[in-house]
């Protein structure tokens, strides 16, 4: 079967992505805000490495932004979360919803003015302030001042003080790929697995109704967030060791590649092993990272991906923990999204972790076409790197540019498939420094040698260190709003 994108629909404005090579003509990102600052403040509630730059990580996302705008062809290729909330009337509702002011301190008759005056002046504000209220889940709270003074001719409320309270805040909304992804068909809305992340769905969901429009026609396929359970078995009965899970995906975990789509899901555990560190017992048959096989199955069966076969990906957990020389104990995060060990160049050409990528399976589910089903697993199974040469592609392995007795290598490892591909041959990584010898650099330059692919910005990549923090690298960062071909 051929690895060429299909047609895409004579719709110039749907929402839709065809392949990961294809060229990209819009993206949507997220400018880090105050609500990122808890997650500085806590970084490890908030899934973060360290602590980091507000202030620097806003520098480099707008850099980021800035080598896109240049390198899209689009007149707009840049969408922001709050510029497409504001525009399509979608912020109010969570203003609403999320933003609340606590006048008790306050008379009964002062509280009714003075939260008409606020709520006012809130809606006034700039839509990425807004948004940041919003994410921030912020309560403002009013402090009456209790002095006797009175200033004739003064504004009472300057005697006041005010706190405000961020309750929950969603520090990790800038990795934009995670809440949903864009398929042939339209969008999948996901269903996050880390309780710091599941409102973000929220968010998400009222962008895409706010951008549905005369600029992009959005048709939201799946809703995943709204899925409780499903049962593989009841459906495939020779997948009988697929247990009883939450129904989780998370968008890192999916590409589009022309007539097929991969959706990485939960690892597969042989019988009788046990990994206690990870809570993996001797009956689990599997360990899941971010997204479940039987979310991966429910969106089979309700037809989200548009592609003529799909594979689902087992995640590489048993290669992953051979390999790691160290016990951290974040195995399951160097390998928490596909897109963290693997990544389409072009439509012969990914770049991945190839041991892990000979380590794994992926079962091939199969279009009917009229069939009861929209698919039936065709080959279980299938190791993943016989499957990708069988489609025509080579694999990089990225330890042939990572020189492993580098300070920097195991930061450049979780984060060097984590490229955005913006069209054939063409993609914006990330690197860590401007020094010759940076970790990143023997990548960057090979890979352009090599394999004759263009680096942007000016075939060095974009110095990304502070927003690194997040784990994720630009890929995790941006969500396409259109991908097909030119």
């Amino acid at each position: 079967m051929s690895s060429e994108s299909p047609e895409s629909v004579d719709d110039s404005t749907k929402v839709q992505a065809t392949a990961e090579w294809d060229p990209l003509q819009a993206v949507r990102m997220h400018l880090p805000g105050a609500e990122t600052f808890v997650g500085i403040m806590d970084p490890e509630p908030n899934l973060f490495l360290n602590d980091f730059s507000l202030v620097d990580a806003q520098q480099e996302h707008l850099s980021l932004s800035q080598d896109l705008e240049a390198a899209l062809p689009a007149s707009n290729p840049i969408h922001y979360l709050h510029d497409d909330l504001a525009n399509g009337n979608g912020m109010n509702a969570l203003l609403s919803s999320r933003v609340n002011f606590d006048l008790s301190e306050l008379g009964e008759d002062e509280q009714v003015n003075r939260r008409d005056k606020m709520w006012a002046r809130l809606h006034e504000l700039s839509p990425h302030t807004q948004i940041q209220a919003v994410l921030g889940n912020a309560e403002v709270i009013r402090h009456h001042s209790h002095s006797d003074e009175e200033v004739p001719g003064s504004n009472p409320d300057r005697w006041d003080t005010t706190s405000v309270q961020l309750e929950q805040p969603l520090t990790n909304m800038y990795f934009q790929r995670d809440q949903q992804f864009v398929t042939q068909n339209g969008v999948v809305l996901c269903s996050m697995k880390e309780d710091t992340r599941k409102p973000e769905v929220d968010i998400a969901r009222a962008s895409w109704e706010a951008l549905d429009g005369d600029e992009f026609d959005v048709d939201i396929v799946a809703d995943m967030s709204q899925v409780r359970e499903h049962d593989v078995t009841e459906h495939v009965p020779e997948r009988d060791d697929i247990q009883e899970t939450e129904v989780l995906v998370e968008g890192g975990d999916f590409y589009p590649a022309g007539e097929f789509s991969l959706l990485g899901v939960s690892a597969k555990i042989p019988e009788g092993e046990a990994y206690p560190k990870h809570d993996i017992a001797e009956d689990d048959t599997e360990y899941v990272h971010r997204t479940t096989y039987a979310a991966g199955h429910r969106l089979l069966m309700d037809d989200a991906f548009g592609s003529e076969e799909v594979g689902l990906v087992r995640a590489p957990f048993e290669a992953a923990q051979a390999h790691k020389d160290d016990d951290n104990g974040e195995v399951e995060m160097d390998i928490m999204h596909l897109d963290t060990w693997f990544n389409f160049v072009d439509d012969d050409l990914v770049v991945a972790h190839k041991e892990l990528v000979e380590n794994t399976t992926l079962d091939v589910y199969a279009r009917t076409h009229g069939g009861e089903k929209p698919y039936t697993l065709e080959r279980p199974d299938v190791n993943f790197g016989e499957y990708l040469r069988e489609k025509g592609f080579e694999i990089v392995d990225v330890y042939d540019y990572v020189d492993p007795s580098h300070p920097d290598t195991d930061m450049a490892l979780k984060a060097i498939t984590n490229f955005l591909t913006v069209g054939p041959r063409k993609i914006l990584p990330v690197r860590f420094s401007d020094d010759d010898d940076g970790v990143m650099k023997q990548f960057i330059d090979g890979i352009q040698e090599d394999y004759d692919v263009t680096v942007i910005p000016d075939g060095e990549g974009r110095k990304i260190i502070n927003l690194r923090a997040g784990y994720g690298a630009i890929h995790c960062m941006t969500t396409p709003l259109r991908r097909t071909p030119e």
